[in-house]
C-alpha cells in the first residue's frame, strides 16, 4: 500500500511538472518569434528611414531631412528598449525551464540532467570527504547531495553538505531547520525566484571573500585625516574671498600663501586617499552583483511566515536593508567617478571643495554600516539555498514524511515503511524496522544481491536527511540523537601503503574509540565484517568484535554472509538476527528486497555460478 501511494504522489508530481515545462517551452518559442518580430522592424525602421532620408535630402530640404533623422532615432530607441526587455525575459525564461526540467530529472532520478557540481576539485580541497559521506552515498557524484542540492553558491552546497554529514547534532538546530524547510516547501514560487536571482548573480563572478577583507580593513584612516579635512573646509572659503578681495585691489595677494597651504595639505594624504576610492569602486561594483538577490528578499511580503521572516530581517531593517545602504554607495561612487570619466571638472571643483576628502569619509562611515551587516546578509542568503534545497526536496517527494527528533536519552529508532531516495520509485521496496530502547546489534544475513547493503544504507541515509532537517523516505519516522558511524566501502590505498584488511581494521578500531568518546550513543552500520581476511580468523575476529560492542554504549546493523555469526544471538541477548531471501522461478534468481526475521535459510553464490553456466555442483 505504501509503495503505491509513493509511486502516486510520484506520478503526480511528474504530470504537473511534465505540462508545466510544456507550458513554458511553448511561451519560450512564442517570445522568441516575438523577439524575431522586433528584429524585423528594427531592420524595417532603418530601410524606411534610409529611403526617407535621401527623399527629403534631395526633393525637400537638409532640414527635414534632418528631423527625419531624428524621428528615426527615437523609434528605433523604443523599439530597442522593447526588445531588449523581451530579450532579457526570453533569458529569465530560459533559466526558468532550466529549473524546473532539473526538477523533473530529480523527480526521475535522471543524473545526467541534475547539475553536477565538481566534488573531486573545489570540495574536496577543503576537506576529505568523511568514511560516512562516502558509505552512504551522500555527496558526490550521483549522491544525495547532487540530487538535493539547488543552491547556486558554493557556501550554500557546502552547508547543506555538512547539514547531512553531522555528528554530535544539536536537536535545537535540527527541529529550527525542519520548522523553516516545512513554511518553505509549499513556496515553490518563492524557491525557485531565489534560484533565479541566485543564478543570475552567481553568474557575475561575485568575490565575496576579497569585498568581507576590504570592508572588515581596520583603521584605514590616518588620526591627523579628519584634522586636515576640517582646515581644508575652513580654506576653502577663504582662498576665494581672499582672491576676490585681492581682485578688487583690496588686499595684496595673500590668497596664493592660503592656497598653497590648502595644496600642501590637500595632496598630504592624497596617495591613501586614492587607493580608499579605488577600493570603494570596486566594492560598488561587486556588491550590485547580488543585488537582484538582495532587492527580491527585501520586497518580498513573507505573510503566513513567521520563521521565514525572522530569518530575513536583515533584509526588512528600515535604513538598514542593502539596496539602500550599497545604493548609497553607488550614488557616491558614481560622483567619484568623474575624477577619471572628466577630470578637468573634477579638479576644478576640488580646487574650490576638499570633495576628495568628503567622500572619503562618507564612504568610510557607509563602509563601516555595510561591515557590520555584510555577514548576516550573506548567511541569510546561503541558508536559504540550502533550506530551499531540502524544502524542494519535500516538495517533489510528498509521499515522504518529517521525521519526529526526541531528545529523551533512550535509544529510539522506529521507522515506518522505509525507502531509499536513491532508488527509482517503480524499484523501491520500502521495510518497517525499529531498534529496541536497549539498543539491539541486528546481524542482517542473506544471499548475494539480496538487499542487504541497501538495507544498511537505506537506514544511515534516512538518519543523515531526519539530522539535516528534511523529510525522510518513510511514511513515519522517530528517532532520537545518535552519533552516525559507518563501515562500509573501506578502500585500500596504493599510495599509504594500506591493504583493504588493514584499513579495515582501522576503520573498526576507529568505532571503538567513537563509542567510547561520543557523548550520544553510536549507531554504527557495518557492511562485511573483515572481509579482508580468510575465513577462519574472519569468523573469529567478527564474533570477538561483535561481543565487544555488545557490551558498549552503541548499537547497530551488521550485514554478513557468515552465517556462523548467527549463533551469537543465542549467547548475546543483545544481538537480533534478520535476513532477506531469494527464489529461483524460470530459471532466473528473483529477489522481493523484504526485511524477514530469523537467520537466512538459504544462500545463493553457487546458484548464481549455475545459473551463469560456470562448472559448479550443487
Amino acid at each position: 500500500m505504501a509503495n503505491k501511494v509513493l509511486t502516486e504522489n510520484y506520478q503526480s508530481r511528474r504530470d504537473y511538472l511534465t505540462r508545466l515545462i510544456e507550458k513554458l517551452y511553448s511561451r519560450e518559442e512564442a517570445l522568441k518569434s516575438l523577439s524575431r518580430k522586433y528584429s524585423n522592424y528594427r531592420l524595417l525602421l532603418l530601410v524606411v528611414e534610409t529611403a526617407v532620408f535621401f527623399f527629403l535630402f534631395f526633393v525637400v530640404s537638409n532640414t527635414s531631412a534632418l528631423i527625419s533623422i531624428a524621428v528615426f532615432l527615437a523609434a528605433f530607441a523604443v523599439v530597442a528598449h522593447f526588445h531588449n526587455k523581451l530579450d532579457n525575459g526570453i533569458k529569465k525564461l530560459g533559466l526558468w525551464i532550466k529549473i524546473k526540467t532539473s526538477n523533473l530529472a530529480r523527480l526521475n532520478l535522471d543524473w545526467k540532467n541534475i547539475p553536477a557540481f565538481n566534488y573531486s576539485g573545489k570540495i574536496s580541497s577543503l576537506h576529505k570527504p568523511e568514511p560516512n559521506e562516502t558509505d552512504l552515498n551522500l555527496a558526490g557524484d550521483e549522491s544525495l547531495h547532487q540530487l538535493i542540492s539547488t543552491g547556486t553558491s558554493f557556501q550554500s552546497r557546502d552547508l547543506l553538505r555538512k547539514w547531512l554529514n553531522q555528528n554530535n547534532p544539536s536537536i535545537e538546530e535540527i527541529i529550527t531547520r525542519q520548522k523553516l524547510v516545512k513554511e518553505l516547501t509549499p513556496l515553490s514560487l518563492f524557491r525557485d525566484k531565489l534560484i533565479l536571482f541566485s543564478i543570475l548573480s552567481s553568474r557575475a563572478d561575485f568575490d565575496g571573500k576579497m569585498i568581507l577583507k576590504l570592508l572588515s580593513r581596520k583603521d584605514i584612516l590616518p588620526r591627523f585625516f579628519r584634522l586636515i579635512y576640517i582646515v581644508l573646509i575652513l580654506l576653502a572659503p577663504v582662498n576665494i574671498l581672499l582672491l576676490l578681495l585681492f581682485l578688487e585691489n583690496m588686499i595684496p595677494a595673500y590668497w596664493g600663501i592660503t592656497t598653497l597651504i590648502y595644496i600642501t595639505l590637500f595632496f598630504l594624504g592624497n596617495k591613501e586617499k586614492d587607493r580608499i576610492l579605488d577600493e570603494a569602486e570596486f566594492i560598488s561594483d561587486e556588491l550590485e552583483k547580488p543585488a537582484a538577490v538582495f532587492q527580491f528578499l527585501e520586497q518580498y511580503h513573507y505573510n503566513n511566515s513567521p520563521l521565514l521572516l525572522k530569518l530575513c530581517e536583515s533584509f526588512k531593517t528600515a535604513n538598514e536593508q542593502p539596496s539602500v545602504l550599497i545604493n548609497k554607495i553607488k550614488n557616491a561612487v558614481g560622483f567619484l567617478r568623474m575624477r577619471k570619466g572628466n577630470p578637468f571638472v573634477w579638479n576644478v571643483i576640488r580646487a574650490i571643495f576638499p570633495v576628495d576628502f568628503y567622500f572619503k569619509l562618507k564612504l568610510n562611515r557607509l563602509k563601516t554600516l555595510v561591515s557590520g551587516r555584510y555577514n548576516s546578509w550573506f548567511e541569510t542568503w546561503y541558508n536559504l539555498e540550502a533550506l530551499s534545497s531540502l524544502a524542494n526536496f519535500a516538495w517533489l517527494n510528498p509521499g515522504y514524511a518529517f521525521p519526529e527528533i526526541t531528545d529523551s536519552g533512550q535509544i529510539i529508532f522506529i521507522g515506518k515503511k522505509l525507502g531509499h531516495p536513491l532508488i527509482k520509485k517503480g524499484n523501491k521496496i520500502c521495510n518497517d524496522f525499529a531498534f529496541n530502547p536497549e539498543g539491539e546489534i541486528a546481524i542482517i544475513t542473506g544471499s548475494n544481491m539480496s538487499g542487504k547493503s541497501t538495507f544498511i544504507r537505506t537506514l544511515g541515509i534516512n538518519l543523515s536527511l531526519a539530522y539535516a532537517g528534511s523529510v525522510v523516505n518513510a511514511d513515519d519516522f522517530k528517532v532520537s540523537l545518535f552519533n552516525l558511524f559507518t563501515c562500509i566501502k573501506v578502500s585500500d590505498s596504493v599510495i599509504d601503503g594500506i591493504s583493504y584488511f588493514y584499513a579495515e581494521v582501522k576503520r573498526l578500531k576507529a568505532l571503538l574509540e567513537e563509542i567510547e568518546n561520543s557523548k550520544f550513543p553510536v549507531l554504527f552500520l557495518i557492511d562485511e565484517i573483515f572481509r579482508g581476511t580468510n575465513n577462519i580468523e574472519r569468523l573469529k575476529g567478527s564474533s570477538s568484535y561483535i561481543k565487544k560492542l555488545a557490551g558498549t554504549r552503541s548499537f547497530g546493523a551488521i550485514a554478513t554472509h557468515d552465517l556462523e555469526l548467527v549463533k551469537l544471538s543465542d549467547e548475546i541477548s543483545r544481538v537480533l538476527n534478520y535476513h532477506f531471501k531469494e527464489e529461483i522461478k524460470d530459471g532466473k534468481m528473483v529477489f522481493d528486497y523484504k526485511l524477514n526475521a530469523g537467520p537466512c535459510p538459504t544462500t545463493n553464490a553457487l546458484k548464481i555460478m549455475k545459473l551463469e553456466g560456470l562448472p559448479v555442483d550443487l
